[in-house]
C-alpha cells in the first residue's frame, strides 16, 4: 500500500500503521461513511485528485487504495 496514504490514515485517525492492513474494514478501524468521505475529500487536496463519486463509498482498505491508486501522481502508486 502506499505509504503516503498510510501514514496520512494513521495520522487522521490516531490509529497505528501495524493495523491498517488491507483487509481492514474502515468500521473496523471506528470510521463512519461520514469520516471516509471526509478523508477521502482529505486526499483529494492533498494530492491534488478529483475522486468520482461512488453510491458506495470503500469498504475495506484494499478499496480505497484501488478507486485512489489510479488518479494519484507519477511515481505515488497506491499499490
Amino acid at each position: 500500500m502506499n505509504t503516503d496514504l498510510v501514514a496520512l490514515f494513521a495520522e487522521t485517525f490516531g490509529i497505528s500503521e501495524e493495523k491498517l492492513l488491507p483487509e481492514a474494514t474502515l468500521e473496523s478501524l471506528g470510521l463512519d461513511s461520514l469520516a471516509v468521505i471526509e478523508f477521502l475529500f482529505q486526499i483529494e487536496d492533498k494530492f491534488g485528485i478529483q475522486i468520482p463519486d461512488q453510491a458506495n463509498p470503500p469498504r475495506t482498505l484494499a478499496e480505497m487504495m484501488q478507486l485512489i491508486g489510479p488518479l494519484l501522481p507519477a511515481g505515488k502508486p497506491a499499490v
